[in-house]
């Protein structure tokens, strides 16, 4: 197959990070696969200020860098030449919406939705308004879009996996003893109860270390001491494997790839009941989930995994069989075979792996087909915003 996945940009998000896995993952397998970049014009500032972060914290600031296929890039999208039978891809909400511009172009067409985008409502409205077939992350973003949205054409669930070859745990038991977070400056992400949960711990809990990484500019409400800026895979897994705890407070996710990293690195995680971790974690049993914005109930539970170390381990061997279950092989499968549907040029559809995986909801074929059919005919102009 030829595939061209559109992406709103590069980065250190998890968005990106995903989907250059399941694309090299696709390559590997034999298919033609590149990427579109959308690119506005960078000021002579935003120029500087990325030379610096890659002068200052040298290593992968951009997950493109890691895509063994052709990258391009695009400032309107309707000025892009695509090939014959090239199947057009949407990554995220913004790129999703942008497929709608593309209506006079025949080849088949996916929306890749890796979360909701509630802080953007008409841009959300745009995008799965489209009569075209779309793949989500988990079946939290499939519920909710299905309860909003009138939609006819195929959804599938395709979760993200894991890449147990850069997340274990590497460090030795008597050296986990903290709890760690990731920081993120944007709303969805809820900084604000991060800063309070790790405020308040720190004074409950003063003898317990806290490890934190992110992007941003540390924030005054977190020692420097203790967060890492741009931090490689293996600094990453590094935190990860000394906190006893991992807290995830987001308003909105898709599926939180921390969640699942943590998992992996011998954490038990205690996370907002935001979306995506709903296919993760079962509360109780694996981890715990609270209220989005609860910083009562995110310090209570954290408190208590921390005090009970039979709590601590029945949980954490829970999350570790849970992590068995996301791999990127059954992702990509999945993927695979989403993308085989509307491949007109296959020559046996029936040939491509059906292998199960975690919370999978599949439609009859024909239903794909048609959305495919359909989504050549119509689509509005799409939001500008980007995601």
């Amino acid at each position: 197959m030829r595939i061209v996945f559109i992406l709103p940009g590069g980065g250190r998000s998890g968005g990106v990070r995903s989907t250059v896995t399941a694309a090299n993952h696709l390559l590997s397998r034999g298919h033609q696969v590149r990427f579109l970049c959308h690119r506005p014009p960078v000021s002579a500032r935003n120029r500087l200020r990325r030379f610096l972060v890659k002068a200052v914290y040298p290593g992968t600031n951009d997950w493109l860098d890691c895509f063994r296929g052709p990258i391009s890039t695009y400032q309107d999208i309707t000025a892009v030449q695509f090939g014959p039978e090239e199947i057009i891809v949407g990554i995220g909400m913004w790129c999703s919406a942008q497929l709608g511009r593309l209506a006079s172009v025949s080849n088949p067409k996916l929306q890749y939705i890796r979360g909701l985008t509630p802080w953007m409502p008409e841009l959300m409205d745009v995008a799965l308004s489209l009569p075209l077939p779309k793949v989500v992350v988990s079946n939290a973003v499939a519920e909710q879009i299905t309860t909003r949205y009138e939609v006819d054409s195929l959804i599938e669930v395709v979760h993200n996996g894991i890449n147990d070859d850069e997340y274990f745990p590497c460090v030795a038991d008597e050296l986990r003893n903290g709890v760690g977070t990731i920081y993120a400056d944007h709303a969805p992400k809820d900084p604000a109860t991060i800063r309070a949960s790790l405020g308040r711990l720190a004074a409950m809990r003063p003898d317990i270390p806290q490890y934190v990484f992110g992007i941003p500019r540390r924030p005054k409400a977190i020692r420097p001491s203790v967060y890492r800026r741009y931090p490689s895979v293996e600094q990453a897994r590094e935190l990860y494997s000394r906190s006893l705890v991992w807290i995830l407070a987001s308003r909105s996710e898709g599926l939180p790839g921390s969640v699942l990293e943590a998992m992996a690195c011998g954490c038990v995680v205690v996370s907002t009941d935001c979306g995506g971790s709903r296919d993760i974690i079962v509360d109780g049993e694996n981890g715990f989930l609270v209220n989005v914005g609860d910083v009562d109930a995110i310090v209570d539970r954290t408190r208590w995994l921390l005090s009970d170390q039979v709590l601590r381990g029945r949980l954490r061997e829970a999350s570790r069989r849970t992590v068995r279950g996301f791999t990127w092989t059954a992702s990509v499968d999945r993927l695979e075979r989403v993308l085989m549907l509307l491949d007109s040029s296959a020559p046996d559809r029936a040939e491509v792996s059906t292998a199960p995986s975690v919370g999978i909801r599949i439609r009859e074929d024909g239903r794909a087909r048609r959305a495919h059919s359909d989504a050549h005919r119509t689509g509005p102009q799409s939001s500008e915003t980007r995601q």
